[in-house]
């Protein structure tokens, strides 16, 4: 017999704690009654003598007994008595069950998740009732689904309800946790059980823990799967994409493949691909198109794990650069607007002009809005080339016939373009403000300057000087200006972009030399933010899930999508003394019994009996003692030729009572 819930000496100090109140309670309802008489004169006397008398015994000593009895009762049972050897009171359990990518394998019964979970129910079922059992689901994360719980409903429900996922087992973590976990219960220890393929990445370094138990399932060793998916738009157009697809053998047997791939119903011509044991190798492809769609790889032909077969990718529509240009020398611009493939530029005459035409970016061309004013200012990013001096947006504090090019001051806008001075046959002196970013500058102040957003006016840059004019047409610095300052005014549509179809997990991502953690966001398909760590020009995130990330910088956006799953590499050896298989079923073995339900059920039962026997009538008496008292029970007496009132019979009675 021992207590569950409470040690012997807490349950000794409450029961004692309550039972004196519960005590001093009838003492004092005794001491204490208020009584209605005819004078005080006669009653001094009487009621010091009741008070004096109570305080020495108790009224009803029977009734005191069943409620302490009561109070003794519900006490052990808020204490969880158990009668029974403690030994047997039952252990705890942690059930590992494989929920990694590799269970999604067909093995020669079916699929090895089916295997694996009816292996748990049969070593569930086989644990005696008192026993509590922890359900883990394995995989790249660690995920607890119950309690440490008796309940073999809750635990085989869950059982039922596990699917693989798409990362490699870290049994590492998984053992670990199992023990921390049992070392937190409190209870007594029981095993730590693993039932799955013992499928574990590379790294995955797992050493057996005390009282191990494995429940293994069959599965086969060879498999061949799509590792990576990868696309990026081309430099040189703006509608041509280059694709890579990496394969890799997992098994130990040499595997001859088919790779296909195909694209908006359009099929490439299928490679044949052959693979040592353990190798991996990459197909490029390039491609044209000016629509969107699913880019899709398959293998073929298949294996027993059909999840790492195919890989998908969809690609958006190929759009460029929507340019607005407002010159009346459209032959002079358009060579330099045409350079790049990304711009679709539409020319207008300046008498054309609107402040916000159908496009992404504006030209100005020497020329400004004749009535230059917050409404005619350009809504758009804005280019503007040697504006007039008296409508210019960057105001102009000097002009210079003749100067030279001496600084390229912002490292963006002016990157690689400090190779050379430029000498300058005429030049506006911009007259630069607080957030301005000059761009090139003379000896004499800015010619080229950027100007960030502001206050909801939208981005502008100027140029000082007419580059399409004499030897500066001919410099190579031109084309390279117009590039930075239009990419600088639109970056979202000058960003690198790729798109890369790869495993669930950890996702490593190398960044260019100017990219910075402070400009990197990442974002899931869903809009929320994903953790990620920049280290040594790596940035690191972790998906534990199929999603979609979305890597943005100023220059620069990846896409990945996270679809494949993360396959484990290598097979796990327990130590040959690890228990293995369903141990025999040991319900029978006796066992801890509880008796709190029948202990409250006796307490329940002495507050009733005390209720019955002494509550109704102590209620009959206070009816009793009220009625005779304002029944006007009190008599007049001569007493020495004065007049008292006095008690009459009944309230003597009363009194001596």
């Amino acid at each position: 017999m021992f207590f569950l819930n409470l040690s012997l000496g807490e349950f000794l100090g409450l029961f004692a704690a309550l039972s004196g109140v519960v005590t001093a309670l009838y003492l004092l309802d005794r001491a204490k009654r208020k009584k209605v008489v005819s004078t005080l004169h006669f009653w001094t006397a009487a009621s010091r003598a009741e008070e004096e008398q109570s305080r020495r015994r108790v009224r009803d000593p029977w009734s005191l007994i069943l409620q302490l009895a009561s109070l003794l009762f519900l006490l052990l049972a808020v204490a969880q008595l158990e009668w029974g050897n403690r030994d047997r009171q039952g252990r705890d359990h942690v059930l590992l069950l494989d929920a990694s990518s590799w269970m999604a394998q067909q093995g020669a019964n079916g699929p090895l998740m089916t295997a694996a979970k009816g292996l748990a129910e049969r070593y569930v079922q086989s644990l005696p009732s008192r026993d509590r059992v922890l359900l883990v689901r394995a995989g790249g994360l660690i995920t607890p689904v119950t309690t440490f719980t008796p309940d073999r409903a809750q635990v085989l429900k869950a059982i039922r309800e596990t699917q693989p996922s798409y990362t490699a087992l870290s049994l590492s973590d998984a053992l670990h946790f199992a023990a921390q976990a049992q070392s937190w219960s409190g209870g007594q220890r029981g095993e730590i059980v693993y039932a799955g393929a013992q499928r574990v990445s590379a790294g995955d370094d797992a050493t057996a823990v005390e009282n191990l138990r494995i429940l293994p399932v069959a599965a086969s060793d060879e498999d061949c799967g799509i590792r990576r998916l990868g696309v990026r738009r081309a430099e040189d157009s703006a509608d041509s994409w280059d694709a890579s697809v990496s394969v890799k053998n997992y098994g130990h047997q040499p595997r001859s493949l088919r790779v296909s791939l195909e694209y908006s119903g359009l099929r490439f011509a299928p490679r044949t691909i052959a693979l040592a044991p353990g190798e991996e190798q990459s197909l490029s492809y390039s491609f044209s198109t000016r629509v969107s769609g699913t880019l899709t790889a398959t293998l073929e032909p298949g294996d027993a794990l059909e999840t790492d077969d195919h890989a998908s990718l969809q690609l958006p529509k190929p759009a460029g650069l929507e340019v607005a240009v407002y010159t009346a020398r459209p032959e002079a611009v358009r060579p330099l607007m045409e350079a790049n493939r990304r711009l679709v530029t539409h020319f207008y005459r300046p008498d054309q002009y609107t402040p916000k035409p159908r496009a992404d970016v504006m030209v100005l061309d020497e020329f400004s809005p004749a009535q230059f004013s917050q409404k005619d200012a350009p809504q758009l990013p804005s280019l503007w080339i040697e504006p007039p001096v008296d409508r210019s947006p960057v105001p102009v504090r000097a002009h210079k016939a003749k100067s030279t090019i001496t600084h390229w001051d912002d490292a963006a806008l002016g990157a690689g373009l400090h190779a050379k001075a430029m000498d300058l046959t005429d030049a506006e002196i911009f007259e630069t403000f607080q957030g301005d970013l000059p761009v090139a500058s003379t000896a004499e102040g800015t010619v080229v300057v950027a100007r960030p957003p502001a206050k909801g006016s939208p981005r502008l840059a100027a140029i000082g000087f007419d580059p399409l004019s004499g030897p500066l047409r001919y410099e190579l610095t031109t084309p390279l200006l117009f590039a930075d300052l239009i990419r600088w005014l639109a970056p979202e549509s000058f960003r690198t972009t790729e798109f890369t179809a790869s495993t669930v997990g950890a996702v490593s991502v190398p960044l260019d030399s100017n990219e910075t953690a402070g400009q990197i966001q990442a974002v899931d398909d869903k809009g929320f933010s994903v953790p990620f760590s920049v280290r040594n020009r790596q940035m690191q995130l972790y998906v534990g899930r199929p999603s979609v990330v979305r890597v943005t910088s100023f220059e620069r956006e990846r896409v990945f999508s996270l679809t494949l799953p993360d396959i484990a590499e290598k097979q796990w050896k327990p130590p040959a003394s690890t228990l293995s298989g369903v141990p025999n079923a040991v319900s029978s073995l006796p066992s801890a019994f509880d008796l709190w339900q029948w202990l409250a059920l006796l307490g329940a039962a002495c507050l009733l009996a005390e209720w019955y026997l002494f509550g109704r009538r102590r209620r009959a008496v206070r009816k009793a003692s009220s009625g005779n008292l304002a029944g006007g029970g009190i008599g007049r007496l001569k007493m020495g030729g004065s007049e008292g009132s006095v008690p009459d019979k009944r309230v003597k009675d009363m009194v001596a009572r």
